[in-house]
């Protein structure tokens, strides 16, 4: 089969690999499509982990299933979570799957960015999920960074009418958005792109702004997207008295930013982070994609096939560009 390796952040190379072998509890996993995650695109994050195949946000048919796998079949196609809990230890059982040490291991073989993926008995047994017909491929892989979304959005308690900030307008900041309106709140945007302001207002009618154009307001949750320290002060100069900021996205290790304890302490206000999603975020994501309420693949700008897997990561940084699919099976559709 082809995959894609990850050398460093700017060396991606397609090799050919042996398809992966499964024992009788495992399943195998032939990938249609798959996003390219913010995450992937955080260099320092990225170069700690090659050479390795990323790829995380896919959807695929069973190719081939163990005979001690229940209630899949060949042919199902399914949204792949990378990593489940044990749902059994002290972690699991408040709720706090990203600590579970079987979350935390992984397990996939090799990884989204791939023709076939093995997919070991902890995670099909509590976060692989069969895709509704109504569900295309895109929205699909999507599931992933909807569901953190999902639980960003729930870890920050938005109650109905609750006015929401979302600093940082890329993909995750967009769903954010989706998800925090889905769920009530009244929700904005500030980004400091004036190009991708202008689009989200003019082609999807968000209420997305610079952040001169928001001087004054405050906001009872305030969610930074992106993994800066002046994103961070950003949304501290936004939250109000008695509201709460949400982590989103981690910052490269080492790097600090100055907190004023006394003013957090006064007023009142919280620091929520929002790690990654569980099974539980999984599954409403999805649903939400079923129900019509959120369709992740409108903000889709590229889709390249997975000989082109380097260059769909090099537009993937382009200011200009929302989200890229990588064809994993087949060709992309044209526009």
């Amino acid at each position: 089969m082809k995959k894609a390796i990850l050398y460093s952040s700017r060396d991606i190379r397609v090799v050919e690999a042996p398809e992966p072998s499964i024992g009788p509890e495992d399943m195998l996993v032939k990938v249609k499509v798959c996003g390219i995650c913010t995450g992937e695109l955080m260099d320092w994050y990225v170069n700690k982990k090659a050479p390795y195949t990323p790829g995380h946000e896919f959807v695929g048919t069973v190719a081939k299933v163990g005979e001690r796998v229940k209630g899949f079949e060949v042919g199902d196609r399914v949204f792949v979570h990378h990593h489940a809990p044990c749902m059994e230890c002290e972690y699991c059982r408040f709720g706090d799957y990203v600590h579970c040490p079987v979350w935390r291991k992984g397990g996939l073989e090799p990884g989204g960015f791939s023709e076939y993926v093995k997919v070991p008995p902890h995670i099909w047994r509590v976060d692989v999920l069969k895709v509704p017909r109504d569900v295309g491929d895109e929205d699909a892989a999507l599931v992933e960074p909807l569901a953190t979304s999902v639980k960003a959005v729930r870890r920050a308690g938005i109650v109905k009418g609750e006015p929401v900030l979302m600093v940082g307008l890329g993909f995750m900041g967009i769903l954010n958005y989706e998800v925090a309106r889905v769920f009530g709140g009244e929700v904005w945007g500030v980004d400091i792109n004036p190009d991708r302001v202008r689009t989200l207002r003019e082609r999807w009618g968000m209420r997305a702004y610079l952040p001169e154009e928001l001087e004054g307001r405050k906001f009872r949750k305030v969610f930074v997207n992106p993994g800066t320290a002046s994103a961070v002060l950003s949304g501290l100069k936004f939250v109000r008295r008695g509201g709460s900021l949400i982590l989103f996205a981690p910052l490269p290790p080492g790097e600090n930013v100055p907190l004023d304890l006394n003013r957090l302490y006064f007023d009142e206000v919280s620091l929520i982070p929002s790690y990654s999603a569980g099974p539980d975020d999984t599954r409403i994501a999805l649903s939400l994609i079923s129900g019509g309420a959120i369709k992740p693949s409108r903000y889709v700008s590229l889709r390249v096939p997975l000989s082109r897997v380097a260059e769909g990561f090099e537009m993937a940084r382009r200011p200009d560009v929302i989200k890229v699919m990588v064809y994993i099976e087949g060709e992309p559709p044209e526009g």
